[in-house]
């Protein structure tokens, strides 16, 4: 299965990269995990259209859409490992994780994606996101996996 964070704007701060990175190689044995960040389009008379459409552009046809999104479902940590494991064992070939920039998303790309989660009702930055979403892929893995992480 294959795992692709697809987002908008570059993670401009090292120790969030880093902290993606050290996530990305404890799920590598579960997951190969890509990243593709997209540029803003800040200089475009409709941004929120511009960004919205090169994301939708960039998504996989065969794989499983998520959109991280504040009016998104909440779900826990043993719900998203159980989504996971649902495609895993489905042969979806992987899942997409669409991560909007800081003007948000279209109602259309909204609408076309598979599933809307919400992590919190709090407001983060489309780069703290980024590592939060790397920990609980990790930690969903490690739910299936029945490792002590999750404990």
């Amino acid at each position: 299965m294959k795992i692709l964070f697809l987002g908008i704007g570059k993670t401009k701060h090292k120790y969030l990269t880093e902290g993606i990175e050290r996530y990305k190689k404890l799920i590598n044995p579960y997951a190969a995990v890509e990243e593709i960040y997209l540029k803003e389009e800040d200089d475009k008379p409709d941004p929120v259209m511009s960004e919205s459409e090169k994301l939708e552009k960039n998504i996989p046809k065969s794989y499983y859409s998520v959109l991280l999104d504040i009016e998104g479902k909440r779900i826990s940590s043993e719900e998203l490992s159980k989504m996971i494991k649902s495609k895993r064992d489905s042969s979806v070939p992987g899942i997409v994780f669409l991560i909007g920039g800081s003007n948000g998303v279209s109602e259309k790309l909204k609408t076309k994606c598979d599933a809307r989660l919400s992590f919190s009702r709090l407001t983060f930055t489309h780069q703290m996101i980024r590592l939060i979403l790397s920990e609980q892929i990790y930690r969903s893995f490690s739910i299936i996996a029945n490792k002590k992480y999750h404990k």
